[in-house]
């Protein structure tokens, strides 16, 4: 493997003295490793050069298409139901649309639960996985969104005021988690945070589906859980976590208002929102 890798960080391959220089094994150990390897096709040997072979391009290939988003954040949000005994989440941004599109979804067991449906879209200005992807857009989006898109009232707790919406966002960005109650549907509740990636983008984010009235007593736990579970598939990714990126991810800054200010001090959200999808008893 430290062949493997020597010839990945080396264009136009090597000569076998220069990698028994960089590697520090005797020529001889070596060749018998490089001879295997060719073989194998995992190295291509031509003009006394070693480069790589197209096994190592194929297993190269093999190991990315299982490093995606879903095979990141899977087994981290089956974790986070295992711990939050809710129904974990995963969304992306679709940025023609504007919406969140659910890409993944894993029932808690709970008698009452979310059962949001895996390839259903909803609203950025009034859902908890929502917020948390438009919150770490670039300021044009934002700005654009904020001014542009049409925001129905779905329930009486729902935000619509844009001005509010746009401090709403700002105390996300300075925190780094959404919680959210009753926008979208009644009873309702939704804790979300950004998954960022190895450039400081944002176009996923994971969360948690739970009834107000389990969410107040374990208010500041399950927030921990999602952040936590959203640094975990940032890193995977090769990102930093949420407070560690946030410059990374927000673009031409927003201007902060008096409101964002406080809540960035105290460090904790203050939002409303929902939870992305009716309540209701399994069969």
């Amino acid at each position: 493997m430290h062949i493997v890798e020597l010839l990945a960080a080396s264009s136009g391959g090597l000569s076998l003295a220069a990698m028994t220089e960089a590697l520090q094994i005797p020529k001889t150990s070596l060749l018998n490793h490089l001879k295997v390897l060719v073989t194998a096709g995992y190295v291509n040997s031509r003009d006394a050069r070693y480069t790589l072979g197209p096994a190592s391009m194929r297993l190269g290939a093999v190991i990315a298409s299982d490093t995606g988003v879903l095979a990141a954040s899977r087994p981290v949000a089956a974790e986070l139901v295992a711990r939050s005994g809710e129904t974990a989440m995963i969304a992306t941004l679709d940025e023609r649309a504007a919406d969140a599109f659910y890409i993944d979804v894993i029932d808690s067991q709970q008698d009452i639960r979310y059962s949001p449906r895996i390839g259903s879209r909803w609203p950025l200005y009034c859902t908890g996985l929502g917020r948390a992807l438009l919150a770490f857009q670039h300021a044009g989006f934002i700005r654009r969104y904020l001014a542009e898109t049409d925001m129905p009232r779905r329930t009486k707790q729902t935000i619509i005021d844009r001005t509010r919406l746009q401090r709403i966002v700002e105390g996300i960005r300075a925190t780094g988690v959404v919680v959210t109650q009753g926008e979208h549907t009644a009873g309702a509740a939704a804790v979300a945070a950004p998954i960022i990636e190895r450039d400081g983008s944002v176009h996923h984010a994971i969360g948690i589906g739970v009834p107000i009235a389990r969410l107040e007593p374990r208010r500041e736990l399950l927030i921990k859980l999602v952040t936590d579970a959203a640094r975990q598939v940032s890193w995977t990714l090769g990102g930093r976590g949420t407070r560690s990126a946030l410059p990374a991810v927000a673009g031409a800054s927003l201007p902060r208002s008096d409101e964002a200010s406080r809540r960035a001090r105290i460090a904790r959200p203050t939002t409303k929102t929902t939870a992305d999808t009716p309540m209701r008893r399994p069969r």
